[in-house]
């Protein structure tokens, strides 16, 4: 897009380009000399510049209009643009109006630029003033159209979640794998409130820690596929040893400590743990730290010692633990001192089955481990 600005000498070269020339002027239109016209180095003070003598001759010559056509300012607009920067034409614009002079827009290149509005202030040329409505509408309409769009986007996404989380895709195949010894009634019981629950909508974690809550749970893991399906992975938790509550039956609990089950009788294929204290927990309640760490010690001992263990007599605060080993020779008391931490239970271990390597099948009844001095008696 192409500006320029025209001025009153801008006009003149206009008009002189259009084959009207100052020296082929009728004589008789110009001003006759007269005798008392100042000396030519010494122009009157009041005499008027060059530009507009050649001006009023010009005026004499063509009209008022040449006149009229010098003092307004023009702003051309290239005809091939398609629409003019609004910018640069309110900069030109308001040069106009800051010097006060009435401008003209000129946007084929015709020179038949219409005063706006009149010709005592500046204005828009209204064909230009459409142009901008045009442009502004446009805007609107772009604008709208793409909020529409969106509009659209989201009644479909909002559509699709309400489908997805409605009873259409509830829950209705729930399949358990890992169960053998979890409780089976409330295993069953979160299996059931599971049923029914929009797939979308399913808490996994949050039925995970129900899940987790059964004391032979040790970690669950639930999965959800369209679009009705549920699993549930378990895995139980390993019983170790088992110690004899106050009321007269079994604790069995796991490497953590953890009551699993209360059962009567002492099971065979567990250690057995007893001590000075009884306990009173039940299914899902943690031993004191001497019975954790007494069972968290079954779980290190080596094949070896692991046959040969009898029974454990241990504290409640896991001061001191005795083991007992069957031997050929009778039965070897262990002192083992505090079984509390994985790193000294592991030197200890090593101690006892050095020391049993050592005395073979000698007669032994005592092995004290609870320092780096290993005695035997």
């Amino acid at each position: 897009m192409i500006w320029r600005r025209k001025g009153a000498t801008s006009a003149v070269s206009e008009v002189s380009a259009s084959g009207a020339d100052a020296e082929t002027l009728d004589p008789e239109t110009q001003p006759p000399e007269t005798s008392d016209a100042p000396a030519p180095d010494a122009p009157a003070p009041d005499a008027p510049a060059p530009d507009a003598v050649v001006l009023d001759e010009l005026s004499r010559a063509f009209g008022d209009d040449l006149r009229e056509a010098a003092s307004r300012q023009t702003i051309s607009i290239g005809g091939d643009d398609d629409l003019p920067d609004a910018v640069y034409l309110d900069e030109e614009v308001d040069d106009a109006a800051a010097v006060g002079a009435p401008v003209f827009i000129d946007d084929d290149g015709s020179n038949d630029a219409v005063l706006p509005k009149d010709a005592k202030s500046p204005g828009i040329e209204p064909r230009l003033r459409q142009r901008r409505i045009g442009v502004r509408r446009a805007a609107s309409r772009k604008r709208l159209w793409w909020a529409a769009i969106v509009a659209l986007v989201v009644v479909v996404v909002v559509g699709v979640l309400a489908a997805l989380g409605s009873s259409w895709f509830a829950v209705d195949q729930v399949t358990v794998s890992g169960a053998v010894y979890t409780d089976a009634a409330q295993l069953d019981e979160i299996v059931q409130d599971l049923r029914g629950t929009p797939v979308l909508l399913v808490d996994s974690a949050e039925v995970e820690a129900q899940l987790e809550s059964i004391p032979w749970v040790e970690s669950a893991r639930v999965t959800t596929s369209f679009p009705d399906g549920a699993s549930i992975e378990i895995r139980e938790r390993t019983p170790v040893v088992a110690v004899l509550g106050s009321d007269g039956r079994s604790r069995v609990l796991d490497a953590d400590g953890r009551v699993l089950a209360i059962i009567d009788g002492q099971p065979v294929a567990l250690v057995w743990i007893a001590g000075p204290d009884s306990l009173d927990l039940v299914p899902g309640d943690f031993a004191p730290v001497g019975y954790s760490s007494a069972a968290s010690l079954v779980t290190k001992l080596t094949p070896n010692i692991r046959g040969r263990v009898e029974s454990m007599l241990v504290t409640a605060d896991g001061s001191d633990l005795v083991m007992t080993l069957t031997s050929p020779a009778g039965p070897i008391e262990v002192r083992f001192g505090s079984p509390v931490g994985d790193n000294a239970q592991i030197e200890k271990l090593v101690r006892l089955e050095r020391k049993l390597d050592d005395i073979g099948d000698d007669p032994v009844s005592v092995i004290d481990v609870s320092t780096s001095e290993v005695t035997v008696r």
